[in-house]
């Protein structure tokens, strides 16, 4: 499997490496877990990938071809959260590097559900929708959630930048993923 990594996963290394805190490592940590989780998916599921493509929103990988059912996709795709999700049980321990990485998993976990289009969250969401609605009920619906998800962060970004004067990150990210997704996508007129 071949890795790929793009400019953006580069620059968001280095503002992470920047902050010299445990939750860098923590951070690392719990997103290489949280990928693992996809590929032991993929693995079981005798899903073959030919990539994974590290960017600035996360990773992303690319199977050989394409997922045979709707079932599988769901699976794969909850796969990274479910993994998130259980290693978030380790914010209970005592340790400072444990309750960070168990703080970290826990937001990947919960970021990823969100019904945004290329996260976890929109391929669980549409491959649910599809399987059970159609195809254009499904684009529909995915298209809506990612819209209000990416509206609903960066208004939080906003309130949180007028409240408290930080979370930056967060402002870039969603206007990040809005531009990514619904300016510069393929097909957008």
């Amino acid at each position: 499997m071949k890795v790929r990594i793009t400019p953006g996963a580069i620059l968001l290394l280095a503002v992470l490496l920047g902050t010299r805190s445990i939750f860098f490592s923590a951070s690392i940590a719990a997103a290489l877990l949280h990928e693992t989780g996809h590929i032991a998916a993929a693995k079981a599921l005798g899903i073959k990938l030919r990539c994974i493509e590290l960017d600035i929103t996360g990773a992303r990988l690319f199977p050989a071809r394409a997922i045979p059912s709707y079932k599988k996709e769901w699976l794969l795709a909850a796969a990274g959260p479910f993994a998130s999700l259980l290693c978030g049980a380790a914010i209970l321990a005592g340790n400072r590097f444990f309750a960070a990485f168990g703080t970290a998993s826990l937001s990947l976990a919960l970021f990823n559900l969100l019904p945004i289009r290329g996260f976890d969250g929109g391929r669980m969401l549409y491959a649910l929708l599809a399987a059970r609605r159609g195809v254009e009920r499904a684009r529909a619906v995915l298209f809506a959630g990612t819209y209000l998800s990416l509206l609903f962060l960066f208004a939080l970004s906003a309130c949180l930048l007028l409240r408290y004067g930080q979370n930056v990150a967060l402002a870039v990210l969603s206007a990040t993923l809005f531009a990514k997704l619904f300016l510069f996508a393929e097909g957008a007129s």
